[in-house]
């Protein structure tokens, strides 16, 4: 408006499309001495609709400014093809399902502008299909506006063929096209049967000891299921053998099911020594029917069990009490021990012994059919009553032993002679009249309740009649004269001592005297 003034006007730009610093990077540039502006670039990557930016207009080099915004609508050309933003969609559908099953919406894009003719306008279509085989019949089809895919066919089998790949075009309206692909995963329906992979199960278990129950189970069952996933529920008919009550089936993480022993098992038990023979049953789903036979299985199991040695052997006596005379024979029989085990079914090996801390001198033997004899003289007034502990061990591993006692009782036989009680010495006064000088006695080792003792009988002189007895085995010693010390100052006089055994054993002691 300052028409008197220099009118020499330069005009730029700032906004969208424009880097002052580094003009390089921008995509408009304006003529500073005309205003035309003018494109620098094409357009950016995916386009751009729509560009704002401000004008500047500026006088007398560094005078006034003024301003107003600019626009700049591109107008599309069909440049994009359509894509698909990932490549490849995924999608699923249930098997067995009927025709025009949803399966899934398969999305591409274009960069074009939609509202500039058909530009953007996108149609679908399937360029590889999947095939039926027995029809030769394409499986899926797509909305060519949507992109929705549909079954055309009824009853697609996972366990035949559990997924689809399609490959999937998307064409313009000016004819550009774009490829992607729709993978398909077929959903598992519960539609096959399970199947025990063995009509007959064998195991060999050992029977329990006791009440003791193994922890780990015993067998390990496989059921072949074509279905993608199995709800396995196992089970014991209980009606189907006898002991199959001992028995629990139980699920694993893994699909498989195992046995494990939930009773004691007894080899010995007649019922059991045979074994046992039961079925067992398999259905996939807890939720089925169990009389929907076409989801249920059943096989045999049978299991044999193994013995252990978990009996001690048992006396038939475990006390015995016998009596023999002190000279008895060696060799001589002193009874006979009988050990059974039922371990093997009763035919264990039991070996017979004597426990030799209850016989250090080992005067006694036991054979293998456990009868015990001696083996080295018995002498009673060493030890008149023996107590023998005997010991029947079986064969197991490891190891068991039964114990018995046999009391041995040594009867006395006259086998000793009396001896005086104690070493008599006594002192008498010379020049001393005839008096009593010492009253002596005897012992014998013989049992005297057995008449092989006392009363005794003395005597000085080994050929006279018996002498000086008194009572049960005692005798007076009288001097029939004076004596002088300086004459004999000793006298040693043997004493004949004979006891009541039959026979009778006789016995000398010596009696010494000091004047």
């Amino acid at each position: 408006a300052d028409v008197e003034r220099p009118n020499n006007i330069i005009y730029f730009l700032t906004g969208a499309g424009i880097d002052i610093e580094n003009p390089s990077n921008s995509y408009f540039d304006i003529n500073k001495a005309t205003g035309e502006i003018f494109v620098l670039k094409v357009d950016p990557p995916h386009g751009r609709a729509s560009w704002k930016f401000t004008v500047f207009a500026q006088d007398e080099g560094e005078g006034l400014v003024g301003f107003t915004e600019g626009q700049i609508n591109p107008k599309d050309v069909n440049d994009n093809a359509p894509q698909f933003p990932n490549g490849i969609a995924y999608g699923n559908v249930t098997e067995n399902g009927t025709i025009g099953m949803h399966v899934m919406t398969i999305k591409a894009e274009d960069y074009d502008d939609i509202n500039e003719g058909t530009n953007a306008k996108i149609i679908y279509s399937i360029e590889k299909n999947a095939i039926q085989e027995d029809t030769g019949l394409p499986i899926f089809d797509i909305n060519p506006d949507m992109g929705l895919i549909t079954t055309v066919v009824c009853c697609l089998d996972r366990e035949k063929t559990p997924d689809y790949s399609l490959q999937i075009v998307a064409t313009d309206g000016g004819g550009l096209k774009g490829t992607g692909t729709a993978s398909i995963k077929v959903k598992d329906l519960n539609d096959m049967p399970p199947r025990f992979t063995k009509d007959e199960w064998n195991v060999e278990v050992e029977e329990t000891d006791g009440s003791v129950l193994p922890e780990a189970p015993i067998l390990t069952v496989t059921v072949n299921d074509d279905d993608e996933i199995n709800n396995f529920q196992f089970k014991i008919i209980e009606s189907s053998g006898y002991g199959a009550d001992k028995f629990a089936m139980v699920k694993n993480a893994d699909g498989t099911g195992s046995l494990k022993v939930v009773q004691p098992l007894d080899y010995e038990d007649p019922m059991q020594i045979n074994g046992f023979r039961f079925r067992i049953q398999v259905i996939d789903n807890n939720e089925i029917d169990e009389s929907e036979k076409y989801h249920v299985d059943h096989s045999w199991v049978i299991v044999k069990l193994k013995d252990i040695n978990d009996n001690t052997p048992r006396f038939k006596k475990p006390h015995i009490e016998t009596a023999v005379y002190e000279n008895a024979y060696v060799g001589k029989n002193l009874g006979t021990f009988k050990a059974v085990d039922i371990d093997k079914g009763g035919k264990s090996k039991i070996t017979y012994s004597i426990n030799r801390a209850t016989d250090r001198k080992r005067q006694f033997a036991i054979d293998q059919e456990g009868t015990v004899t001696i083996q080295r003289e018995l002498d009673r007034e060493a030890m008149a009553k023996h107590s023998l502990e005997i010991l029947a061990t079986d064969d197991g591993v490891p190891p068991r032993t039964a114990f018995a006692i046999l009391t041995v009782l040594v009867k006395d036989i006259n086998d000793n002679a009396p001896v005086f009680a104690e070493d008599y010495r006594p002192i008498m006064l010379e020049n001393s009249p005839p008096s009593k000088i010492i009253e002596i006695s005897a012992v014998d080792k013989d049992d005297r309740l057995e008449g092989n003792g006392a009363p005794f009988q003395f005597r000085m002189d080994p050929d006279a009649d018996d002498q000086s007895n008194k009572g049960d085995g005692m005798a007076i010693i009288s001097s029939l004269g004076s004596f002088d010390r300086e004459y004999r100052k000793q006298y040693t006089i043997p004493i004949v001592i004979k006891d009541s055994g039959n026979p009778p054993q006789t016995g000398t002691s010596t009696l010494t005297i000091t004047i």
